[in-house]
């Protein structure tokens, strides 16, 4: 009987090591103003988002819906603390503040990853 429990005890003790080591670990990165300045192209659409570091700004247009930058009303401020970034939409919903957040998964000169408040990851890369 005691050699059952011992073994019990050993493969619980297995069982949850394995489990540990299968979590996946968070990597934050510290994202800068300057990173996100400019213009960016969301990855397989004619969707824009540009940064502006003075003031905080930025506006996003979809070329798609015969939409652009000129036209948008989709203007909003941002801001960016370590890999969470920031945006308050001011040109929706009449003229609402709209917040949403998102997490920066990674971003380099060329390419930058977002996931959203709902889990979904977006792609983007530089336009300029």
């Amino acid at each position: 009987m005691k050699m059952k429990r011992h073994i019990h005890i050993i493969l619980f003790a297995v069982g949850a090591m394995l489990a540990a080591s299968c979590g996946k670990s968070e990597v934050h990165i510290n994202v800068s103003d300057d990173q996100l300045e400019g213009l960016w192209q969301k990855n397989d659409t004619q969707e824009y988002w540009r940064y502006v570091v003075d003031g905080h700004t930025g506006v996003t247009w979809d070329l798609a819906e015969d939409i652009t930058e000129e036209e948008s009303n989709l203007t909003f401020t941002w801001s960016v603390n370590g890999d969470v970034l920031r945006h308050i939409f001011t040109g929706a919903q009449n003229n609402q503040a709209i917040p949403k957040v998102y997490t920066v998964k990674e971003i380099s000169s060329t390419a930058m990853t977002w996931t959203d408040e709902y889990g979904i990851t977006h792609k983007f890369t530089k336009a300029e």
